[in-house]
């Protein structure tokens, strides 16, 4: 049968006049259509009836795509380069069109896209500012952190170096221009007022020229001001203390009960070695021997350096290590700071690597998290434009038809694609900066150079490339479609063949190829985030070896100007007694070290073997000052023996209670009652101490941190009262702590006046604050994970909801054969399962290789838990399920009467 004259006639009824080309392409698709038909069973009147709708359709269709002439008449050529840009003006114009004629697919589009580029964003913003962007000061690319161990110790206090290699080292040093050595305190700012809290730096003179340090106003001290009592101050301290006034040179101010003399003020963008400090007091670095030959003095700092022109940190290393093993030898005090007195072994390393250590791994994992995250994201919108090209594939053959040519289709996809790209772009560009806002609330507070995390120039550029790339990435399934076109099949696609049946057409298995891709990568951020979120809960219900509920703690800062130690012991006697008095207070107490406050105090000493030999070991243990109630308000669980009482005075036998873990390293099964050559007050003037009990571990650095030695001795027992400037007090009550908190300060400003209180905190607040970081990666990869979980489920919805819709005829046609709807609603499950099942085996394979990357944040769960990898696919199976159940429903209810009357 010859349609020529059926396609003129329907050209003509629709006001086109009929072009010869087009009337013959549009026969022979016509032809096409019509065999397939008669070879799929249908009659001669229902093909021919089928036919005539389709031209109907494609005569439309042609006469809205062709508004001129297939041969344009002669015109003058186009300047260079003008047809080129008017052409893409006119792809973006109708672009513009084709996405305003759907909205909604625009919108789910430019949205996912927002989210995934804008969470990348922020993640390289933070990437960028902390791990990329230099320090600023000169030469910051030369700066190295110096620190130092020693063979065969175990040293728990890693990046510090000690007197000893210091001023071993400062004397003409080789690969070094400079060395410096700082450490940070709080002291106690008294004036008009109540006392105020200040986080200051003791610093070696040597430090403001080491940074290229430039002061405000006023002279930075040099070496001769090492003893003097000068202080530099903040910008921001200047101003609240003096107003701005120029004249605060050689004022004065008291710092922990001492005058100091301002010296100078440093710019508003000064800070080191973090943003908390405040002001600067000269460090004096003393020598390892003293006046006393026999006696050794060891100061822990953090050092510094700048490396030569051409000098690298390995030389560096070398050198600081030769250096250190001519100073002095550290006797016991070594043994008890590192564990060992073996030669010292020096580190250098880059600075900016040094700060943002801790960090590193954690941004590096989030980076691949997110991008996994935004790859999910992009091929969610490439299977959006597979459909949409899909249902655009007969406006696309007619457009071919007509004279459009392969790579002018892919022009025009491409620009629609980064169109979307840069839309989507946008949004996520305007969602980082708000995330950007929002960082300092939602990072913990020591998250190293939190001032350098901006959006700037290269983050926005970051952004434009990311979008550009995702959209040219989402365009490339849809283009090669394009190129691989077949006219009559996509001509006659709306025949009365079931097209696009399970993964049937090409369009079909891409479609599925990238949703188990989705699947895979939400399985994979599924089960980092689990293990992450167990990990938290079990850092949440760790047995510390204490009960932090109903406890109330504070810092009272006691400075030596002002107290003796003996004044120190009674205050600290007399705060304990009214504390106890107070009506709902249970125990209270004081120490000189609590937990999860980085306080250390150490001891090494030699005892003798306990296997009955004559040798002798060196022991090395964690000392705590406490007092008689310290166990009873902490809720430390007593394993053997008793704690102190009020009986344990100077006068009485020295008394001394041991952790789980020395008793088992040193005193065998049976610690109690054994004599250790160590008591409170130290030096060799009093007897051994008796070994009265046992306590359980306590993990003083948070759970993840292994139990160490230690060692309990009571105040009452130490000649002279309290020796150290700062104690902590402790109050565990029968109701809220925090109820109490009014009550702590005006009993201490009744103690004195001058004290300042600070770090009131309950020791619930104390264990949650210490879990900011495992909080926020399990929220963070959490986030990651559900989002990549609800583009899954949608895009499953998607992919059946679609199949369903392709397939109608076919569906009809199995259930007038006698098909149940249970038999069709397995159909579409089977689909839907199969591609979840592949993106599983896929996403689990890939999950358990990926884990390793986040093993250093894991407690109490391994890498490759079992639970987990059988969880997060049920839980996927499940989501599946409910993706597949509407699109099941709906094919079960297909009509087959209404579906061949259609046809």
């Amino acid at each position: 049968m010859s349609w020529n004259a059926e396609i003129r006639a329907a050209l003509e009824r629709q006001g086109h006049a009929p072009d010869p080309e087009i009337v013959e392409e549009l026969a022979q698709h016509a032809a096409a259509s019509y065999e397939k038909a008669r070879a799929e069973g249908a009659s001669r009147d229902e093909a021919d009836g089928e036919i005539g709708r389709q031209i109907d359709a494609w005569c439309r269709d042609a006469g809205l795509l062709r508004r001129r002439p297939r041969r344009p008449p002669a015109v003058e050529p186009p300047p260079a380069g003008r047809g080129h840009f008017a052409g893409l003006a006119q792809d973006l114009r109708y672009a513009v069109r084709a996405l305003g004629r759907q909205p909604g697919y625009a919108l789910v589009a430019v949205l996912t896209m927002a989210l995934g580029i804008g969470a990348t964003t922020t993640l390289f913003g933070v990437a960028s500012g902390v791990l990329l962007t230099p320090l600023p000061w000169p030469h910051a690319d030369r700066l190295v952190r110096l620190s130092e161990t020693h063979e065969g110790g175990t040293n728990r206090f890693p990046n510090i170096l000690t007197n000893a290699t210091y001023l071993a080292w400062r004397v003409e040093p080789q690969t070094l221009e400079a060395i410096a050595g700082y450490r940070g305190d709080t002291v106690t700012l008294t004036s008009a007022g109540e006392p105020e809290r200040l986080r200051v730096a003791a610093v070696t003179p040597s430090l403001f020229p080491l940074v290229g340090a430039t002061p405000l106003m006023g002279t930075l001290f040099g070496s001769d001001d090492e003893q003097r009592q000068v202080v530099v101050l903040s910008y921001g301290l200047w101003q609240q203390r003096f107003g701005g006034d120029p004249g605060a040179i050689g004022r004065l101010i008291e710092l922990d009960g001492e005058t100091h003399q301002v010296a100078a003020v440093m710019p508003r963008t000064f800070t080191f070695p973090d943003r908390e400090t405040r002001a600067w007091v000269p460090y004096h670095i003393r020598p390892v021997i003293g006046d006393n030959p026999n006696a050794r003095s060891l100061s822990m700092f953090f050092g510094l350096g700048r490396l030569r022109p051409g000098a690298t940190p390995a030389q560096a290393a070398a050198e600081g290590t030769a250096r250190g093993r001519t100073a002095p030898d550290l006797g016991m005090v070594g043994i008890a700071v590192f564990g060992s007195n073996g030669p010292v072994i020096v580190a250098a390393v880059p600075l900016l690597d040094a700060i943002t250590a801790d960090v590193r791994p954690a941004i590096l994992v989030f980076l691949v998290a997110v991008g996994l995250l935004l790859a999910t994201a992009t091929a969610n919108v490439a299977s959006l434009q597979l459909a949409r090209a899909t249902t655009r594939q007969r406006e696309t053959a007619i457009r071919s038809a007509l004279g459009a040519g392969r790579g002018r289709l892919a022009r025009q996809l491409l620009v629609e694609s980064s169109l979307v790209g840069l839309a989507g772009g946008l949004a996520g560009l305007l969602l980082a900066a708000a995330l950007n806002r929002a960082l300092p609330s939602l990072l913990p507070a020591d998250f190293p150079r939190l001032d350098a995390i901006v959006i700037d120039l290269r983050v926005v550029a970051f952004a434009v490339v990311l979008s550009l790339t995702t959209g040219l990435v989402f365009g490339l399934l849809p283009m090669w479609q394009a190129q691989r076109l077949d006219l009559v099949t996509s001509l006659a696609e709306d025949g009365l063949a079931p097209v696009g049946g399970g993964g049937r057409s090409r369009t079909a298995r891409a479609r599925a190829i990238i949703m188990a891709g989705q699947v895979a990568t939400a399985c994979v951020l599924l089960v980092g985030a689990a293990l992450l979120g167990r990990t938290f809960v079990a850092l949440l219900n760790a047995d510390r070896g204490y009960h932090p509920s109903n406890l109330l703690t504070a810092s009272l800062s006691m400075p030596d100007a002002a107290f003796t130690p003996a004044r120190r012991g009674d205050l600290l006697e007399a705060l304990s007694a009214r504390l106890r008095a107070q009506a709902g207070v249970r125990e209270a107490a004081y120490a000189g070290v609590l937990p999860l406050t980085g306080g250390e105090g150490m001891m090494g000493f030699t005892m003798p073997a306990r296997d009955g030999s004559s040798a002798s070991i060196q022991a090395q243990a964690m000392v705590r000052m406490v007092s008689p109630g310290y166990f009873a308000a902490l809720g430390l669980r007593l394993l053997e023996g008793r704690g102190f009482t009020d009986a344990d005075t100077l006068t009485a036998q020295p008394v001394i209670v041991v952790n789980r873990t020395f008793g088992e390293r040193y005193l065998g099964p049976a610690p109690v009652g054994q004599q250790l050559p160590v008591h409170a007050s130290g030096g060799d003037d009093r007897p051994e101490s008796l070994v009265v009990g046992v306590v359980d571990d306590v993990h003083q650095r948070g759970a993840g941190d292994p139990p160490q030695a230690e060692l309990y001795f009571c105040r009452l027992q130490r000649k002279g009262g309290w020796g150290s400037s700062q104690a902590f007090v402790i109050v565990r009550t029968a109701t809220d702590p925090g109820a109490f908190v009014p009550t702590l300060r005006t009993l201490v400003r009744e103690q004195s006046d001058t004290l300042a209180i600070d770090s009131v905190m309950t020791m619930s607040d104390r264990v949650w604050s210490s879990l900011e970081e495992p909080r926020l990666y399990a929220l963070l990869l959490g986030g990651f994970a559900l989002f990549a979980l609800a583009i899954a489920g949608v895009g499953l919805f998607g992919v059946l909801s679609y199949s369903v819709a392709q397939r109608t005829r076919e569906i009809g046609v199995r259930t007038a054969l006698g098909a149940r709807p249970s038999d069709i609603v397995l159909l579409v499950l089977r689909h839907g399962l199969a591609i979840t099942a592949v993106g599983l085996v896929v996403g689990l394979a890939a999950a358990f290789w990926l884990v390793q990357l986040i093993g250093s944040f894991l407690f109490g769960v391994s890498a490759r838990d079992a639970v987990t990898f059988v969880a997060v696919p049920v839980a996927l199976l499940a989501v599946a399920l409910l993706a597949c159940a509407v699109p099941a429903r709906r094919a079960a209810r297909i009509d087959p009467q209404q579906v061949l009357r259609a046809g």
